[in-house]
């Protein structure tokens, strides 16, 4: 049935139809259509036609898939037709600076300059567009906004440059090689019975024999073809497109990679004892669905031959098993009992030290990461007891005094204990609750004395405040 539908296949391509077919090959459309439903074969002659008419290898054309075929032939092919057209555009610009004059030369340079000059005016609106998306995602002096604003001043920077140098290596290609290309020959020259030489063209001497009445030579010729501006305008925005769709591929790329890995880790929590089918569904159709626009994007910016039929089906599917993971994501995590506390496997230290009060006593307690408390013993007159609170997993504090001043070495700890974390939040979620940790970071401070030492101990601070603020 390969026979048959290759040759559908390839009879649709050209755009003719049965009749036309038939006529070429001098049968009835009786037997074309036969052939394709695969009723009948035709004979040797007829097969060596189709495959000289329509450019197709005869093995091909009846035991394989022909699409399949051509997909994988231009996919491989890739690498090789890119270093092809590298060699020939070095090769082609160094024959055009050869064998052009020193006029030609410097009013090359001259429009050269001035494609350069509107290339570099084009990076004013890419830069201003760089700046409009940092500021869309800045949060503050944060890590996230410090990661993503030198993440795409890279990606626009490099990105930019990429576009400007592929455009303008493609507008020169345009404007100037393909303009006057360089056809080099290999002719033969009689020498008349004068012993002068008759040449077809003008000659470029490269090779000659000794004695022979012939001799190789190589002829120059430059081709002038026709040069619009629309179409240079039209492959120039097709160049910028493609160089656009290069800069998008990286953070899509990127992107693909990090769902791979969270795919990975929902399915090494499957081994943990939970199952989160809603965001393993939710990964896998993005990863199908990010994948397509790969392909597509590779389609567009290579000119590869995808099947389309394909693309659109598994487009469908991802966008289907996506929305099916997202549903039962959003109903799985709505149904989570938030908990605005830390865990009670985290341990708490304690410290605690007792001062002698007076006049000028001062406690630095004011701090966005503090919880202070105030607690009242008439009995500590003369003391004032200072405990502190917090979980050793994040922080390390001491209570230092210096002088009548008292304050706190707070330092972050390096090194937090992620397994111990992660084995709480995995087991927050099979138990349908999860914990906010933010008091994870957060140290209480207990401050317990008389009334007047406590209402002493808050003037003195404001005082400080007052004075140093």
């Amino acid at each position: 049935m390969k026979f048959g539908e290759n040759l559908q296949k390839l009879r649709k391509e050209q755009g003719i139809s049965q009749e036309q077919l038939a006529e070429k090959l001098g049968v009835t459309r009786q037997s074309v259509s036969k052939w394709e439903s695969g009723a009948s074969y035709p004979e040797m002659d007829k097969i060596v036609a189709i495959c000289n008419m329509f450019h197709c290898d005869i093995n091909i054309l009846i035991n394989k898939d022909i699409t399949e075929e051509r997909q994988r032939k231009d996919a491989s092919s890739v690498v090789k037709e890119i270093f092809s057209g590298i060699t020939n555009y070095v090769k082609k610009t160094i024959y055009l600076f050869e064998y052009k004059s020193l006029k030609d030369i410097i009013k090359m340079c001259v429009q050269v300059f001035i494609i350069i000059c509107v290339i570099l005016l084009f990076s004013i609106p890419f830069m201003l567009l760089k700046e409009i998306v940092v500021s869309l995602f800045y949060t503050g002096d944060n890590w996230f906004s410090i990661f993503f604003a030198k993440f795409w001043n890279f990606i626009f920077h490099g990105g930019y440059a990429i576009l400007a140098i592929a455009t303008f290596l493609y507008i020169f290609k345009i404007k100037f090689l393909d303009n006057e290309e360089i056809i080099v020959e290999e002719v033969e020259e009689d020498k008349d019975n004068n012993g002068e030489e008759v040449k077809e063209d003008k000659i470029s001497k490269i090779d000659s024999s000794t004695s022979n009445e012939k001799k190789k030579v190589k002829i120059i010729k430059v081709k002038k073809n026709d040069f619009s501006l629309l179409d240079l305008l039209v492959k120039a925005i097709t160049v910028c497109l493609k160089c656009l769709f290069v800069l998008f591929l990286i953070p899509i790329i990127i992107g693909t990679i990090m769902l791979l890995i969270g795919l990975v880790l929902l399915i090494v929590l499957i081994f943990k004892g939970l199952f989160l089918a809603g965001p393993i569904l939710l990964f896998l159709g993005g990863i199908v669905f990010a994948v397509v626009l790969i392909e597509l994007m590779l389609d567009f910016i290579f000119n590869l031959k995808f099947s389309k039929r394909r693309i659109i089906i598994t487009i469908i599917s991802s966008i289907v098993v996506s929305s099916i993971g997202l549903g039962l994501s959003i109903w799985y995590f709505l149904n989570l009992n938030v908990i605005n506390d830390v865990p009670n496997s985290f341990n708490i230290e304690t410290k605690e030290e007792v001062y002698t009060m007076t006049d000028d006593f001062l406690v630095h307690y004011d701090d966005y990461s503090f919880d202070t408390k105030f607690v009242e013993d008439n009995s500590l007159t003369n003391q004032v007891r200072v405990r502190i609170d917090y979980y050793i997993i994040a922080n390390d504090v001491s209570i230092e005094r210096d002088k009548n001043e008292v304050y706190l070495n707070y330092e972050l700890v390096e090194g937090v204990n992620i397994k111990q974390i992660t084995d709480s939040v995995i087991k927050d979620l099979k138990n349908n609750k999860i914990h906010t940790y933010d008091q994870l970071g957060s140290v209480s401070i207990t401050i317990t004395t008389s009334k007047t030492n406590i209402e002493k101990i808050k003037d003195n601070y404001q005082e400080y405040l007052d004075t140093y603020y």
